[in-house]
């Protein structure tokens, strides 16, 4: 099969949201002179969504070019680098999802309320711990390769299938049991993850409904409510891109022994993951809305002056 129509698909998309993301991190720096700063913990999420969106679509465009050449150790470290990608920015989403229902939904239970009061504690302390847990993954995975390869090449220099170094055979195994079982948690995590997001989001939606029609007579309070709803929005949005990028994950886990066609899924997916989170950020973020606008404006008033 010829993929090079998909590398270039993916390469085009890629490249887009790379510039996208890039524009993102100009308006983190340098908001509108109406548009609030950034405050603790929302700066950090948001940064760390823009990031892994960044690495994810360089990590495209790296897979996309190296699916030509033969350095298969090299791209199987890009390969994982892009799951660790994933995850974080997948945990990354959740916890953004957290933060926005405990600043809009009134706490009622003890559980709630301490996770209101402590949430920058709660969400640094989980942000960190998810990234480590994530990175014993990646090296894992990184370890499991070099062994495949290293008793890949043995094999191929040997004349007999029967010449193998046992102690190598009994590494990999113990490497694919440790592999096998950081998969089966880190799934469950994800999916518990994904469990939460999606049901954060839709009591959310329905408290500002419920307060919308409660509060129709004042335009202030439903523009404010109207702003929140269109961040939950977006929120679930971001909640089915990280299901379909999880099922893919899990499906890719499920059957290694197709990572021929690895180039083409893992862009696809990618693509469509990183473009969709950055597409999600410049909606549902006011600080990111506010520069598109502008910018947008100035293109007409641009294209205006040069019609004339």
């Amino acid at each position: 099969m010829d993929y090079l129509p998909f590398n270039f698909v993916i390469i085009l998309l890629s490249v887009i949201g790379l510039l996208m993301n890039i524009f993102l991190v100009f308006c983190m720096f340098f908001p509108q002179q109406r548009t609030r700063r950034l405050k603790q913990p929302l700066n950090v999420l948001l940064g760390t969504l823009v990031g892994c969106s960044i690495t994810l679509q360089l990590c495209n465009l790296t897979c996309a070019i190296m699916s030509f050449s033969s350095g298969f150790m090299s791209y199987f470290i890009i390969i994982q680098l892009a799951y660790f990608t994933m995850r974080s920015s997948v945990t990354s989403s959740f916890w953004l999802n957290v933060f926005y229902y405990c600043q809009i939904v009134p706490a009622n239970h003890s559980v709630f309320i301490c996770l209101k009061r402590n949430n920058r504690f709660f969400i640094y302390s989980a942000l960190i711990a998810d990234k480590i847990f994530f990175l014993i993954g990646f090296s894992a995975g990184i370890t499991c390769s070099a062994v495949h390869a290293e008793l890949f090449c043995e094999n191929d220099h040997n004349t007999t299938y029967t010449q193998f170094n046992e102690t190598q055979n009994a590494k990999m195994d113990t490497l694919q049991v440790v592999f096998a079982i950081d998969s089966w948690i880190r799934c469950g995590y994800l999916l518990l993850c994904l469990f939460v997001m999606l049901t954060s989001n839709c009591v959310t939606i329905l408290y500002l409904q419920k307060h919308m029609k409660s509060m129709e007579g004042s335009n202030f309070s439903s523009a404010r409510v109207k702003r929140q709803m269109r961040v939950k929005i977006t929120g679930i949005i971001q909640t089915l891109l990280s299901f379909f990028c999880l099922v893919w994950m899990i499906v890719d886990d499920l059957l290694p022994q197709y990572i021929n066609l690895y180039a083409y899924i893992y862009g696809t997916v990618g693509c469509f993951y990183s473009l969709g989170t950055t597409i999600n950020l410049c909606v549902g973020q006011t600080i990111f809305r506010s520069c598109v606008v502008k910018v947008y404006q100035q293109c007409l008033q641009s294209l205006t002056f040069l019609s004339n």
